[in-house]
């Protein structure tokens, strides 16, 4: 932004302030007598002496700004609010035009590439994986501006390879249960190395008024290309056994590659990632994560709970459920739990079962939603 940016308000839009500087002013020092003789024919605004005054008033303001933004220039700072400018007339027959400001230093305000575009857009969570060191596809990105529908793909990167590109098949479930299939996608990727690469935009065939019925997708990994070589992904990917918003809800709680809670025998534990590791593996083989910080987030297992108030039938029975086990809940969530008990058995009185809706908020509950 070489420009310095002027305004009389408080903010820019489009940038956020990131550091404040000080109060500053500049002048311009003009004679006593042009402003005297400007407020006696400003009386008589329609001659043309009261235009020349405005004209040569007009241009001593435009350099008192011009002066104002020559001196920001030579500080750290990009911009002025509070700018205002202003008539100041001096005792020792002197009259000033001045301009003052508060520096500010501005930055462009953080945009996803979609918010810089008037992209039609939906980004789906990839309900599928390999429990291998792979690059991992963790979500799929459908934009398009009326001009063709692009793709892009997010794969975690476990071993930081230098991944040049990776070829897929992906297969899109849309809101009526039809699968779409592409087959032969290339992702490749700017900047490797990373423990998450983002695939460049690359043209699909999906036609645009699609991508917003899509619900979840898949990723068949053919071939990844790094500095070392080409390798073949042979083994087919583990379908995830999970509902769309607890897979959402895991995934802003353990990260974007969790794939399942973690859960311990004694003799094997699953980690988030969904790689089973023997019981005295102090780390996951694959993320990396580390068992005893997994235990330490893991307060009640409440699938349990759930599948037994499933078994019920009305909202009574799945209240003396909770019940049973309430004593092992965070005090945090009881008062919302027994809220949604009560609430239930209100509405079960006048509109009949509410069996379902009841499991739905109390999972709900410990999903975070």
């Amino acid at each position: 932004m070489e420009e310095v940016m002027i305004t009389s308000g408080a903010s820019f839009e489009g940038y956020e302030i990131a550091e404040y500087g000080d109060y500053r002013f500049t002048q311009s020092i003009i004679s006593s007598n042009f402003l005297k003789d400007f407020g006696s024919s400003i009386a008589d605004i329609a001659t043309d002496r009261s235009d020349i005054y405005q004209e040569k008033l007009d241009g001593i303001l435009n350099e008192t700004i011009k002066t104002f933004k020559a001196m920001v220039k030579e500080t750290k700072f990009n911009a002025v609010v509070g700018f205002r400018t202003n008539v100041v007339d001096y005792s020792n027959n002197a009259t000033a035009v001045v301009a003052s400001g508060t520096l500010v230093k501005l930055k462009e305000k953080f945009r996803s590439e979609f918010e810089k575009s008037v992209f039609v857009r939906n980004e789906v969570y990839v309900n599928n994986y390999y429990d291998k060191l792979v690059p991992r596809a963790v979500k799929i990105v459908l934009a398009s501006e009326g001009n063709g529908t692009k793709i892009s793909a997010w794969f975690n990167n476990y071993n930081h390879d230098d991944v040049k590109a990776i070829k897929t098949d992906i297969e899109f479930l849309n809101i009526y249960g039809d699968i779409t299939t592409l087959t032969g996608v290339d992702f490749v990727f700017d900047k490797s190395n990373l423990a998450l690469l983002k695939a460049d935009y690359t043209e699909c065939k999906l036609p645009e008024k699609y991508i917003k019925m899509i619900e979840t997708a898949k990723v068949y990994i053919k071939k990844y290309v790094t500095s070392r070589g080409v390798y073949v992904c042979g083994e087919d990917p583990i379908d995830i056994d999970m509902s769309f918003s607890k897979l959402k809800a895991l995934k802003l709680k353990k990260g974007m590659d969790a794939v399942d809670n973690y859960k311990s025998d004694g003799l094997v534990w699953t980690c988030n990632c969904g790689h089973v590791n023997e019981g005295g593996a102090e780390e996951c083989v694959i993320c990396g994560r580390k068992q005893d910080e997994m235990k330490k987030t893991v307060t009640f297992n409440y699938e349990p709970m759930i599948a037994e108030m499933q078994t019920k039938e009305f909202v009574m029975e799945i209240k003396d459920v909770l019940m049973k086990y309430i004593k092992d809940i965070d005090s945090s969530l009881r008062m919302q739990l027994l809220e949604i008990m009560e609430s239930g058995l209100q509405y079960e009185k006048t509109r009949g079962n509410m069996k379902d809706t009841v499991i739905e908020k109390v999972e709900n509950i410990f999903l975070g939603l």
